[in-house]
């Protein structure tokens, strides 16, 4: 390995479980990858640990009072380890305020500064009000680059010419996940009752309420399913409301909905699956799809974020419009009546991810994206 590489100061700041969440699986794999081994590195968690997924982001006075812990431990993380190279993790809401703190910290060093959105352009900037439009593109103009998720994030050349769009995808350790699909694809097909899953995030904008609808649609053409929504609420009660409607469409006995899981619980519920669903509003690049991808699931989502760049409709997976249940239903409906065209998605899902979403070829990435960084200081 080149010395000076591996000499290269580099601070990263994000978050790690609990609670689980798309960008907390991304620093607890970047953490257990060999980017630590290739680089100086240090990092910094700049989100509390004692929140719940629906507590976070929120304005809050108890929130706003964490958030200045957290930009005072990046600072003293800053002191403490003078890098050249500053990596800043972030998604949209107060998240961003807090991040955008850490943007002037590391500029106040003299640093030279990487931001990472993990999550969608749409939500971050087009679909905001004129002055967090404008606030966003103050905090642009501070660094000289960012990491992005999706191909949508190109867009942002166009108000931010001089700020640098790295690519970089989501991926995850594969291993756990392929050897699921390996057991798939050596197995026969049974016939039984559907099984549809999603694992995320249970709420409206994660078109949870939409799945429900979905679900009494394809239950009037009389098709055996089982829907398992695995995932904690989005926004405080959300749960509740989403259990409400399931009672009151007598779905029951079709539709589950579960806490979040990990480790070989998470593992169980793909092999369960035999498909794999994410009706999401707006999105960035999500693991849960990529994990599925990986399983050999067939994938249907919606064209939202970075969703298209997972998913090529009819290779490995169905596209629908965010908010229309009626799409998702006869997605499902087309691949229980047609489950070769299942098991076909599925095998190409398991070839994309393998070849394409494996983390430690990120890894590579962001050391070129360090050094990028790092020659222009």
């Amino acid at each position: 390995m080149n010395r000076s590489i591996r000499e290269m100061r580099v601070l990263v700041s994000g978050c790690l479980p609990p609670p689980m969440g798309g960008m907390a699986t991304f620093y607890e794999s970047l953490l257990a990858s060999s980017l630590p081994e290739q680089v100086d590195l240090a990092f910094v968690n700049t989100s509390s640990q004692t929140r719940t997924f629906e507590q976070g982001g929120r304005l809050s006075p108890s929130n706003i009072l964490q958030s200045f812990a957290d930009c005072w431990r990046f600072a003293r993380a800053m002191m403490a380890h003078r890098p050249a190279v500053v990596h800043v993790g972030t998604a949209f809401g107060l998240s961003f305020v807090k991040h955008s703190v850490c943007v002037l910290i590391a500029r106040a060093f003299g640093r030279q500064v990487v931001l990472h959105p993990h999550c969608s352009y749409a939500a971050l900037y087009k679909d905001r009000s004129p002055f967090w439009k404008w606030y966003f593109r103050r905090v642009i103009s501070l660094i000289v680059g960012v990491i992005a998720l999706s191909r949508e994030w190109l867009e942002l050349t166009e108000i931010a010419p001089n700020c640098r769009v790295f690519a970089l995808p989501n991926a995850v350790r594969l291993q756990p996940y392929c050897e699921v699909a390996q057991e798939r694809m050596n197995s026969p097909h049974l016939t039984r009752a559907l099984h549809v899953l999603y694992l995320g995030h249970i709420g409206k904008a994660k078109g949870s309420f939409d799945l429900v609808e979905a679900a009494k649609s394809v239950r009037a053409k009389a098709q055996r399913f089982e829907f398992q929504l695995i995932g904690g609420e989005l926004a405080p009660g959300e749960g509740l409301v989403l259990r409400e409607k399931i009672e009151a469409e007598a779905l029951q006995e079709q539709v589950h909905i579960s806490p979040p899981v990990t480790g070989p619980d998470k593992l169980a519920a793909y092999r369960w699956a035999d498909i794999f669903v994410y009706p999401s509003y707006d999105e960035g690049m999500p693991m849960a799809v990529i994990e599925a991808m990986a399983c050999g699931l067939p994938i249907i989502a919606s064209k939202v974020g970075g969703l298209p760049d997972l998913v090529t409709e009819g290779v490995n997976g169905l596209l629908v419009e965010a908010g229309h249940p009626q799409q998702i239903a006869a997605a499902i409906s087309r691949l229980a009546e047609e489950p070769l065209m299942g098991d076909s998605m599925g095998q190409q899902s398991y070839q994309r991810a393998s070849c394409d979403y494996d983390f430690e070829n990120r890894v590579t990435q962001l050391v070129a994206i360090y050094s990028t960084l790092l020659a222009q200081n």
